[in-house]
């Protein structure tokens, strides 16, 4: 029996749950599961799929976009509707009033967030909960969080960490060299590294704070930040401010991330809200030691003293501390980096997509909401 399943996401940006999406439609081997992508917003790609995506093309918040879903169930006689972040899943509970298709919600962390649209959206999850088959959580933070705000019976909720490619993020010593020369780094600068949205809640100001501070005690700081995002210019006109502009490098959206890391000798994760947390599941794959902080989803793989440093404060002071302490102790960071690499090995991508898998024929057995 086949599985036709319609992932609806929105959008192809770059994240953790586009990421997730990847893996699940490209690393598939069943050929008994079939996936569709719809992109509520097509543009910009930032990660290409190679998989059959669905072309509809409308403006945000046209409602022609929900009556797009219905077409593609119909015509595509999708069994499955998994669906990625908020909208998209509001989008597929709402589905089920007019055609019986089965649910799976994805929560990749919008149930946490601050702000009006997330307010909503989990005062209507709350409402329509009970049209989804079944929700897989990112961690079992994310899972105590469903339950909590949105009344989701635990039963109902599936715990699926997210993965990393275990065999991409590993050291590489020519690219190293290739990549330091590139952003015109000295091979005795102590660089950090940053992977992410440039957003509040990932906490790169808190990065930039903590790097005037190290700058004061040695100048072969530099700092490289991966990724983009709406907090850029507010990061780029406090650098300025702080006289340290000249030793932060914005590398932007690249889809080389794994490669990249290479050039890195300590990452930081100083994220002040985390559902999962993948780049820091990546840094500790790629051997580099890392200093992050634990919250929520991080807490359940980052142990302080174990495989990072945590900051007992989550401040510009205390990560850099860390990163100092890191910085001149290497058989602490190889202590760390051993213990981070065997914490990687149960995220494997074949592992992630089995579970998911699972969940498909689970509620395949279970009847549909009328």
């Amino acid at each position: 029996m086949t599985i036709r399943v319609l992932h609806i996401i929105n959008s192809l940006g770059l994240g953790g749950a586009q990421t997730c999406l990847k893996y699940l439609v490209e690393r598939n081997r069943n050929p008994q599961i079939e996936p569709f992508v719809y992109p509520l917003r097509p543009e910009p790609v930032e990660i290409a799929l190679k998989a059959e995506i669905i072309p509809y093309h409308y403006p945000d918040y046209d409602p022609r976009k929900f009556r797009a879903i219905l077409r593609i169930c119909n015509d595509y006689e999708i069994d499955i509707l998994h669906a990625h972040l908020h909208k998209s899943i509001l989008g597929a509970l709402l589905a089920t009033y007019f055609r019986p298709v089965r649910v799976v919600a994805h929560e990749h962390g919008p149930i946490f967030r601050p702000g009006v649209q997330y307010s909503g959206y989990r005062r209507l999850l709350r409402r329509l909960q009970h049209r989804a088959s079944r929700f897989i959580a990112t961690s079992q933070a994310t899972a105590r969080q469903l339950e909590t705000v949105a009344g989701i019976d635990p039963r109902q909720i599936e715990v699926i960490y997210n993965a990393v490619d275990l065999e991409a993020f590993t050291p590489d010593a020519e690219a190293r060299n290739r990549l330091r020369n590139e952003f015109s780094l000295a091979e005795d600068d102590l660089v950090l590294g940053y992977v992410g949205r440039l957003h509040p809640v990932k906490g790169p100001d808190l990065l930039i704070e903590a790097l005037a501070l190290l700058l004061k005690k040695s100048d072969r700081y530099r700092l490289l930040l991966v990724g983009h995002g709406p907090e850029q210019p507010a990061l780029e006109k406090r650098a300025r401010q702080l006289g340290i502009e000249k030793q932060v490098q914005y590398l932007g959206f690249r889809d080389n991330v794994a490669e990249l890391m290479n050039a890195f000798d300590i990452g930081v994760v100083p994220s002040r809200q985390e559902s999962f947390g993948i780049a820091a599941l990546e840094f500790m794959r790629a051997k580099i030691p890392l200093v992050s902080s634990n919250v929520e989803g991080l807490a359940e793989f980052v142990h302080h003293e174990e495989n990072a440093l945590v900051p007992s404060l989550l401040t510009p002071q205390k990560i850099a501390e860390c990163v100092e302490r890191l910085a001149h102790d290497p058989p602490l960071q190889n202590k760390l980096i051993q213990a981070a690499l065997r914490s990687t090995e149960t995220f494997g991508i074949e592992s992630h997509i089995r579970s998911v898998e699972q969940v498909y024929r689970k509620v395949l057995r279970e009847p549909t909401e009328a």
